[in-house]
């Protein structure tokens, strides 16, 4: 969004944590980085509590104003936004829509979902009991006034009208074109990796098991970021397996080229919840800008996406057996034919391209 409205030559304010890239923007609202310690992590549970509650049973929008202030911090903020004329209002968390719709004044606010939030953790009975109420409530009161609703998938965007009555439209997140060389698959290695976030409710270590019980042919590279404790789980569990590796991250604007040099981007996840089932994820079109193959369980909107393209292997079923039975059909020449394609998919699948849909959205010209 900062790389979309920066090239159109708007100014571009953000508020949000800080990030070791920098982009062109004109002011940063930094809010403060959650600390990590168990102390901090009661004292947001807590304080998340107290809001939650606090503004179900309080109807006055001064009280919910102060109690989101309080959970963000934002009191130094407020009144600097309010007062500063946009012309355009991007949302990303749900929680801060009613801050940011305050300060709408003349300007349009656009709310981009990635994901379905009021049901984001629904496998957590905490997030049942606790947070999942709320989040329907700030859908339901605060998404149909805003001026554009955007998603990442179909199923996603499906989702949002099944359930709430509102449509999204489709923006995907693709990486910017990039000048990748074509890497030819040698005869008799299938070099896979995978990069992304260390999630527990991702199950990972389902790709350890599928990997462990392929033939010598295949390796597996991971480059993981976030849970410490659970990447060494999956070290752990991956020690009798000398062919995966665990690689050290990249910075965001140097995965594609890092990805160049393999020939299969892996990604299997079990639909365990309804947003892993229609996730669209950013590592998907990376490893297609990369010039990849692409390999996954049968996810209903990346595999529309790899079987348009005919740039990977989909699983038949979400099971160990389902993806090492596809797998196993991988030659030389079907990985080279996908790769080939992956080359012609990244041609559309690009931010250069993708960044027409918002253009056409918000009645733009060219």
């Amino acid at each position: 969004m900062v790389r979309f409205f920066s090239e159109l030559h708007f100014a571009v304010d953000v508020l949000g944590y800080r990030c070791r890239e920098n982009p062109a923007i004109r002011h940063w609202f930094a809010l403060e980085v959650p600390k990590f310690s168990l102390l901090a992590r009661v004292r947001r549970y807590f304080r998340g509590l107290i809001v939650s509650l606090g503004i179900r049973v309080f109807p006055w929008q001064r009280l919910r104003n102060w109690l989101n202030d309080y959970r963000f911090k934002l009191t130094g903020f407020r009144q600097e936004l309010i007062s500063s004329n946009y012309d355009y209002i991007v949302v990303q968390d749900l929680q801060m829509l009613p801050l940011l719709l305050g300060c709408k004044r003349g300007a349009k606010v656009v709310f981009d979902a990635r994901e379905f939030y009021p049901k984001q953790n629904e496998e957590s009975l905490k997030f049942r009991l606790l947070e999942q109420p709320e989040r329907y409530r700030l859908c339901r009161e605060y998404l149909p006034a805003c001026d554009y609703l955007l998603t990442v998938s179909d199923g996603l965007a499906k989702l949002y009208e099944n359930e709430l009555g509102l449509v999204a439209k489709v923006f995907r997140s693709v990486p910017v074109s990039q000048a990748i060389p074509f890497v030819d698959p040698l005869p008799d290695k299938v070099r896979m990796v995978h990069h992304g976030a260390a999630n527990r409710n991702r199950g990972l270590e389902m790709m350890i098991e599928i990997v462990r019980s392929l033939n010598d042919r295949f390796t597996l590279d991971f480059y993981l970021v976030g849970s410490a404790s659970y990447v060494k789980k999956l070290k752990e569990i991956a020690l009798d397996c000398p062919r995966i590796r665990f690689r050290k991250p990249v910075e965001i604007n140097d995965i594609v080229q890092m990805l160049g040099s393999y020939d299969v981007g892996f990604f299997y996840v079990e639909p365990s919840t309804l947003n892993l089932r229609h996730c669209l994820p950013n590592k998907l079109f990376e490893f297609i800008q990369a010039k990849l193959a692409v390999v996954i369980g049968p996810s209903p909107d990346m595999a529309q996406i790899v079987d348009r393209y005919e740039c990977g292997f989909v699983g038949s079923g979400f099971s160990v057996e389902d993806m090492v039975r596809v797998m196993e059909t991988i030659t030389q020449p079907n990985l080279r034919r996908a790769k080939l394609n992956s080359e012609e998919a990244a041609k559309s699948l690009c931010f250069e391209q993708e960044k027409k849909v918002l253009m056409a959205e918000f009645g733009m010209n060219a």
